[in-house]
């Protein structure tokens, strides 16, 4: 039985913790899985079947400290390698491009999967992340991703990203998949209206659609619903009171989004950037229509029809109204959509990962 470590930052709410879940889970039938975090402070949301889960200290740091992000990145390629030794797997598969360049940094010696979730040009640009700067994502990954003995991409414009830009030929794409939706959806006491599903951040594009709202507001009778929480809860807020929208427009917070999802007249994902997003998958195979941003991979699940020019606020308004006002578009589409939706197999998805895992 081959051991494996699964390497990923924290396994607190969100999509990738929900994937690291969900092939580690699958995975704990065929393998010795142990799952080490970078982080120790944050909560574990996720159940797991018999699975050892350890955890790299997270020190006390001063951000203003110079070179505060490489320290901290040294330090966990040290905790990283000590742990490494201690359970001596076979295979590491890492989550993220962070993890990822601490993974491939360690010295210890076996098979090294790297999975990179997002675009390197859209989710680094003009910004720290970790507290490390674009240059030194761009420089790392072209030193270090040959190194990997395959990297597992969740879009094909991820893939082609690292071709084009990096010269890697070591990369494959490996779709995320789902199942679809059966059992018992919670009621809820809303409806007619519209509603996006995401954290709140300046990526996922709330703010757009706040004001696209505000644009077709006299036209629409729907209401507008924004679930999720995040660092851009208080300016959406206020967004939403300088507009006088306070009885159209509501922040639910972090909830389960199927309840929402099942009864929405349609649904909105303004996001600038993207992997491959799971909730969108999640609303066509529940049969609902959808309007998004053209954000890079967003042609490799939706329609065209489906999608408008990213940050164009003007033709995010006019596409959400004409499917308002159009019931047989919308559902022509919500047909087509979940169609679509079934040659994403959450089944098929896990399947392919063993095969690529176990046959290195």
């Amino acid at each position: 039985m081959k051991k494996i470590v699964i390497f990923t930052q924290n396994l607190d709410i969100g999509g990738v913790q929900k994937s690291v879940k969900t092939l580690s889970n699958y995975l704990a039938s065929y393998c010795d899985i142990k799952i080490v975090l970078a982080e120790d402070n944050k909560n574990i949301a996720y159940d797991f079947n018999n699975i050892t889960i350890l955890k790299i200290k997270t020190l006390d740091i001063d951000i203003s400290q110079r070179d505060i992000g490489q320290m901290l990145f040294d330090y966990r390629i040290q905790e990283f390698d000590k742990i490494l030794e201690q359970v001596q797997p076979d295979i590491v598969i890492s989550y993220e491009d962070y993890n990822n360049l601490i993974s491939l940094n360690t010295q210890y010696k076996c098979k090294k999967i790297i999975s990179c979730r997002v675009s390197i040009s859209d989710s680094f640009k003009n910004k720290k992340i970790h507290l490390l700067s674009e240059e030194f994502y761009h420089e790392n990954i072209q030193k270090y991703y040959p190194f990997a003995d395959k990297i597992i991409c969740v879009g094909k414009h991820i893939e082609k990203e690292l071709i084009n830009d990096f010269s890697l030929s070591n990369s494959m794409t490996i779709y995320n998949g789902i199942k679809t939706h059966q059992e018992k959806v919670e009621d809820i006491k809303y409806d007619n209206f519209i509603v996006t599903i995401g954290r709140l951040h300046p990526q996922k594009g709330q703010k757009d659609l706040i004001v696209a709202f505000d644009m077709i507001k006299d036209k629409i009778s729907q209401k507008l619903l924004i679930v999720g929480d995040g660092i851009e809860k208080d300016n959406l807020q206020s967004l939403i009171d300088k507009l006088n929208l306070n009885d159209r427009v509501f922040l639910m917070g972090f909830d389960t989004p199927y309840k929402y999802i099942k009864k929405c007249d349609l649904f909105i994902f303004p996001s600038y950037y993207e992997g491959f997003s799971n909730t969108i998958l999640e609303v066509m195979s529940m049969k609902k229509n959808i309007v998004s941003y053209n954000y890079k991979g967003s042609e490799e699940i939706l329609f065209p029809e489906n999608i408008v020019e990213s940050a164009n606020i003007e033709s995010l308004a006019n596409r959400i109204l004409f499917y308002i006002e159009n019931k047989n578009s919308n559902d022509i589409l919500e047909n087509k959509l979940y169609q679509r939706s079934q040659e994403f197999s959450l089944d098929q998805t896990l399947l392919n990962y063993k095969m690529e895992i176990l046959s290195i």
